[in-house]
This record gives C-alpha cells, structure tokens and sequence, in this order.
C-alpha cells in the first residue's frame, strides 16, 4: 500500500477521534437531559444530510449493495442499543473497557470478510492496545453476567460494522454507506420517540454540535478505510482515548496517573506497531477509487 493513502486514512482516524470525543464529552455534560433515542434520530438525520452535501447529489442510496447496506445498518443500530444498555447497567469503568475490545473483532472479521493478512505485528498491536485501553479505563469486572456478554456481543457488532465499512467501498462511494447507515439509525430510533419525554427547550440550542460532530466523525472513519486496510486502522479507534483525557488535561488540568500514562503510551506504541503489516494486495488495489483498473486498461492498449 502506497505511503500517502496510508497517511491521509491515519490523518483521518486522529479526526474522527477528536469529533468523537468531542460528542461523547457533549453527552456527559448534557447528561440525562437528552436521551439515546433522541441523539440516535438527530445523529442518524445529520447524517445523511452529510452524505447527502458531500455528494452533491441526491440518489446516494442508489447501489448494487442493499442487502449488505441493510446488515450494516442494522449492526449499527443494534450496537447503539446495546453501548446505551451496557453503559446504564455497568460501571462507567468496565462499559468503556468492553467497547474498545473491538480491536480483536475487526482483526477476526478483517480475515474473514476481506481475506486481509493480518501479520504478527498488527496481532501484537492489537494486545497492546487492549492492555493500554485496560490501563485506561481501569475496569473491575465484578459480578460477571448477563450483561457482560451482551456488551461484548454488542461490541463485536461494532466491529463488524467496521470491517463491513470497508467492503462496501469496494463498489459503493462512502456517501452511499454513511446514508445507509445514518437511515437505519434513524427509522430505528423514531418509533421509540413516542415513548421518550420531549428534550427541554434549554437543551434544543446543543442539538446543533450533534449535527456535525458524529456524522462528520463517521464521514472521516469510512473515507479512512477505502485508503487503508481494516486491520491496520482498527487499533486507531482506541485514540479517542488518548484525546480524551489530552483534552482532560488541556481544559481542566486533570494530568494522568502512572497507570493511564502507561496505558496511553501503550495505545500509542499499538498504532506504530500496526503500520508494520503486509503489502497490498492486488484486491485492496482494486478499492482505491478504482486506481488498478485504469491501469490495466492502459497496460491492455499499449499491447
């Protein structure tokens, strides 16, 4: 794989780290005054206005893909119900950990589904992320159940929606899999409005950030991945933590700890570690914006 499709999918994760960051703290702050079922119809609404606007056209849910937009929609869908679920029955600590366990799953699912080489360095990458992140979070898992499996269930959900991203770019634009996906969201969660109390008025001025932090987010991970292979990008999406608590210190002067120190320089090392996989194949040349065909074309004519 080319160094500058590489670089510029790397650049891409950082900011969909930050936008998402940006929208979790968002979350915190607004607390319960805005339930999941309201964030999910504005998010999943943003979003294929977004796709819509990047487009420039209209007809993005135009594709030869349905049934496979229809399993990523709803692997998104079920995932936000379960991270919601998970989050309101576990410690704060042990909900976090979990979700980010989605490296192994997209390192599996990478395989599977996209027949990528997953080599020994991007498997240790993915370890050492997944200390870092339990260095992080600090979970304590007591008290294992029921619960525990459905998040990780929901988790690896997460993760296969992630890997399914970079199938459908295969043939699909990254508008068309992010209008898909926001639709699903959207017609998930409208049905569950009638039973959830109206946001206050005060609220109302906040749902302008929701507008473009997630979906912009989203927009940045899907683009990420018709450049780089999936198991090279997944341990990037463990640097929302590591922004997270940059932005900790930054605003409130709340400095790490040894362990989450640790923790974040592990996170790191794992992204370092991960650049070091296998070339490209000539399948994962087909999908960078059709390059290897013009190319085989051309070969063809000068015969």
């Amino acid at each position: 794989m080319r160094a500058a499709p590489k670089r510029l999918a790397i650049c891409l994760m950082v900011i969909q780290g930050v936008l998402f960051s940006a929208e979790t703290a968002l979350v915190h702050y607004l607390g319960p005054t805005i339930s999941a079922v309201h964030f999910g119809v504005i998010r999943g609404f943003a979003g294929v206005v977004t796709a819509m606007l990047f487009a420039r056209r209209v007809d993005i849910f135009r594709t030869e893909q349905f049934r496979l937009h229809v399993l990523r929609g709803l692997c998104a869908l079920i995932y936000g119900w379960v991270l919601v679920y998970s989050f309101s029955r576990l410690p704060f600590a042990d909900a976090t950990a979990i979700s980010y366990t989605q490296t192994i799953s997209i390192a599996l699912f990478s395989i599977f589904l996209l027949k990528e080489t997953v080599s020994g360095p991007r498997w240790l990458s993915v370890f050492f992320g997944l200390v870092g992140a339990l260095l992080v979070a600090k979970p304590i898992f007591a008290g294992l159940g029921i619960v525990y499996v459905v998040a990780f269930f929901g988790t690896s959900l997460n993760g296969l929606s992630f890997v399914l991203n970079r199938y459908s770019n295969r043939r699909d634009k990254a508008e068309t899999t992010m209008a898909y996906t926001s639709f699903f969201t959207v017609m998930g969660n409208i049905p569950l409005c009638f039973f959830t109390p109206t946001p206050a008025a005060t609220v109302l001025p906040w749902f302008a950030l929701f507008l473009f932090l997630g979906p912009l987010g989203m927009y940045a991970g899907i683009v990420a991945l018709k450049h780089a292979d999936a198991s090279l990008l997944g341990p990037y999406t463990l640097l929302r933590l590591v922004i997270g608590i940059m932005g900790g210190v930054a605003i409130f002067l709340e400095f790490p700890d040894l362990l989450t120190t640790a923790g974040i320089a592990l996170i790191c090392f794992s992204c370092v570690l991960a650049l070091d996989g296998p070339k490209s194949s000539a399948t994962t040349a087909m999908i960078q914006d059709g390059v290897a065909e013009p190319r085989a074309s051309k070969a063809g004519t000068q015969r």
